[in-house]
């Protein structure tokens, strides 16, 4: 969580509301979903410089969660790295999809998210932890459509 906060500090609206909301999402993850899924954590010399998770949903769909790279490690590679290792969990796991959300003001992620084949499918304003804001959903099938 103090990762979010250092990284997105710069960026309006995403202060120390933004770092809470993350908490809660966390706290959310272990006390609501049971903690099933999982977390990648990235390190570079000891410090954590990057990290994601999937946290599985019901009806065999995965959320990705919490994609972070920190400012000393961003256009490495680092990013794409912990997506794709995400996506391969879900692959071997058989999940239907991956399902993310996102929101306006992150135009870095949201293109990693559209290379690696995540679709837009819905963008609506929604109450978030600095008042309203685009509310961005994503997802990508992991199966092949019928010929």
């Amino acid at each position: 969580m103090a990762l979010h906060g250092t990284a997105y500090e710069s960026l309006e609206g995403f202060g120390l509301r933004f770092e809470a909301y993350v908490a809660r999402t966390v706290a959310e993850y272990v006390l609501d979903n049971g903690a099933r899924g999982r977390i990648w954590l990235a390190d570079r010399e000891g410090e954590l410089a990057g990290c994601t998770a999937i946290a599985e949903r019901h009806g065999n769909v995965a959320q990705l969660r919490w994609v972070l790279v920190d400012t000393a490690s961003r256009g490495t590679g680092l990013g794409r790295t912990l997506v794709t290792h995400a996506m391969n969990w879900c692959v071997a796991r058989n999940f239907d999809c991956i399902r993310l959300e996102t929101t306006e003001g992150l135009p870095v992620s949201m293109q990693l998210y559209q290379k690696l084949g995540f679709r837009t499918v819905s963008a609506e304003v929604a109450e978030l932890w600095d008042g309203p804001r685009t509310l961005i959903r994503m997802e990508k099938s992991l199966h092949a459509p019928a010929a």
